[in-house]
């Protein structure tokens, strides 16, 4: 719902803000008043284009500014991105326009700048405008079908393909994707498949080169090893070693033992020195036996030593190919098989989106058949009910004809399924009908949006609805029939009408006059809201009455009292 209007230094109007209620809204005043300058601003406001000239003379920028009171159905009508950006919920939603002499416009949303068209793309949803030679939403394509949908009751199967479609949109968008790097990603798996052959093969561990390092030393020196440890049993104690008797390092002891024996007991630190010398003469027989006994179990083996050293080749090769180490090489491969199950998931991953993709695309053609069926249905209704409310708006001999379009493929389709809509307007029976924006007038927009909305009453949602010389061209029973509908589209709307006839004006829950007023600066354009006897009186001058006209203020008292009654007809 529209809660305010400020509009400031805009053409004549220096000031001027407006709170708008739900009901019936009526904007009366004479002719040149400005009337049609609050129509032009919430048109601006809707995203159109300014000219030059609209900034007044009161400074260098004109400021428009609406406040909408939003429900949380209202907010679903806001483009999704744009109720992100400017943080559009349920409540006030404060929409303005800068316009500047210099021809720089700027527009918000909740204080955020956006582009222009995101105006319409905010309000387009929340106003339905029609107005004297404009073309607005009831001339846009989306709008006519949405229409088309209200009357058939399919708002929720709509809603159902609008979010299948946006689902299977992004399906493409990600298998598209995904198939771009396809091959790169195949070239990477081969790869990657190779390394973890080589390496699983090789099968290395972190502590294995260090013991084939030691192996090969030992391997390596075997025969030396051998043959020293022998003579050295051999030079210790030529007995222990199988060897002939001679003057082998124990029978050298012994001498020197015998030497020193009758010496012992006569120093105490003497005695310490023949007990070593004691010791060494026992312990050179058993360290002979050791180093023999090792000597023996020495394997010379040229057949194993190759066996560690080509090991150890391997190990060199691949931790110099894949990190420098033996360590490096198993932590890559733990890397290399981590990469290849995250491949092989996205090739499922692939394989799902496919399916995704070919499973959506089918879906979204069932449900677009079916809404096309339930369209085509409801189109001949819709036409014979908005016929009937043209009739008794004075447009009998005009024929709105529902056209509806529709797509074959896949291509074709859009979210709201495989139609186009579109109004057609059959003003001269000898002419074919045609678009709305062809061959409609402003009145005729606006009586043909009237009967639109009056046929769609109980179908559609509350909106806020704004007619600009909606009664243009019309008068008598017929003004009464436009204001009767105005009334009863107001039950379930906000409704906005500039008007200059009483038969309609006489309706209004709520009437501002517009007038022009001297000032310093020149002619201003005034907006007064008019308590219940001031309107009476706006009647009497929309009647003709001249102030202090006690016969024509009595008429227009009986008007309105016929309007709140129901009785006028």
């Amino acid at each position: 719902m529209l809660a305010s209007l400020s509009i400031r230094n805009f053409v004549l109007i220096e000031d001027v803000a407006a709170e708008f209620k739900p009901g019936l809204t009526v904007l009366t005043g004479e002719t040149g008043a400005g009337k049609t300058l609050l129509t032009r601003a919430l048109g601006l406001l809707m995203g159109e284009r300014a000219p030059e000239g609209l900034v007044g003379a009161g400074g260098e920028d004109a400021l428009l500014e609406a406040v909408f009171e939003l429900s949380e159905g209202d907010t679903l009508r806001v483009p999704a991105d744009l109720a992100d950006m400017a943080g559009v919920g349920a409540g006030d939603v404060v929409v303005s326009r800068r316009l500047s002499r210099s021809g720089r416009n700027r527009c918000f949303v909740n204080g955020v700048t956006v582009p222009l068209g995101r105006l319409e793309a905010a309000l387009s949803g929340l106003i339905a405008f029609s107005g004297q030679h404009e073309h607005r939403r009831l001339l846009h394509a989306h709008y006519q079908r949405d229409v088309l949908d209200a009357f058939a009751g399919i708002e929720e199967p709509v809603n159902e393909h609008r979010a299948l479609y946006r689902q299977t949109i992004e399906a493409g968008r990600r298998l598209e994707e995904a198939r771009a790097h396809s091959e790169e990603r195949a070239r990477e798996y081969e790869l990657l498949r190779f390394q973890e052959s080589e390496l699983v093969e090789a099968a290395l561990s972190v502590g294995e080169e260090g013991a084939l390092l030691a192996e090969q030393r030992m391997l390596a020196s075997a025969e030396e090893m051998k043959s020293g440890l022998a003579a050295a049993a051999r030079v210790l104690n030529a007995a222990e070693a199988d060897a002939a008797e001679g003057e082998d390092c124990l029978a050298l002891v012994a001498k020197a033992k015998a030497c020193v024996s009758s010496f012992e007991g006569m120093d105490a630190a003497l005695d310490g020195h023949i007990a070593g010398l004691m010791d060494i003469y026992y312990r050179i027989p058993e360290i002979a036996r050791a180093l023999r006994r090792y000597a023996e179990g020495i394997v010379v083996d040229p057949g194993r030593l190759a066996e560690v050293e080509a090991r150890l080749r391997v190990c060199t090769d691949l931790g110099r190919k894949y990190g420098g180490s033996t360590e490096a090489a198993v932590g890559f491969l733990a890397t290399v098989q981590e990469r290849l199950e995250l491949l092989r998931g996205e090739t499922g991953d692939l394989r799902r989106v496919e399916t995704e993709y070919a499973t959506g695309r089918e879906r979204c053609l069932l449900l677009a058949r079916a809404l096309s069926d339930r369209r085509h249905e409801a189109a001949a209704g819709l036409e014979r009910a908005i016929q009937e409310e043209l009739a008794d708006l004075d447009m009998g001999k005009s024929r709105v004809a529902i056209r509806v379009t529709t797509g074959s493929d896949w291509q074709g389709l859009s979210e709201c399924g495989a139609d186009t809509v579109e109004f057609l307007l059959e003003s001269d029976p000898a002419m074919p009908p045609r678009p709305l924006a062809k061959v409609a007038s402003g009145g005729e927009l606006s009586r043909t949006l009237l009967a639109v909305k009056c046929a769609l009453l109980g179908v559609e949602g509350p909106e806020t609805l704004v007619f600009d010389e909606v009664d243009a061209g019309v008068g008598g029973i017929t003004a009464l029939a436009v204001g009767r509908k105005l009334k009863e589209l107001a039950e379930a709307n906000q409704v906005i009408v500039v008007t200059h006839l009483p038969q309609v004006a006489a309706f209004a829950d709520h009437h501002y006059r517009v007038e022009k007023t001297a000032a310093a600066t020149g002619a201003v354009t005034k907006l007064t809201l008019l308590a219940e006897g001031q309107s009476v009186s706006e009647l009497s001058r929309m009647m003709g009455g001249r102030p202090g006209d006690e016969g024509a203020h009595a008429h227009a008292q009986a008007l309105k009292d016929r309007a709140a009654s129901g009785l006028l007809d």
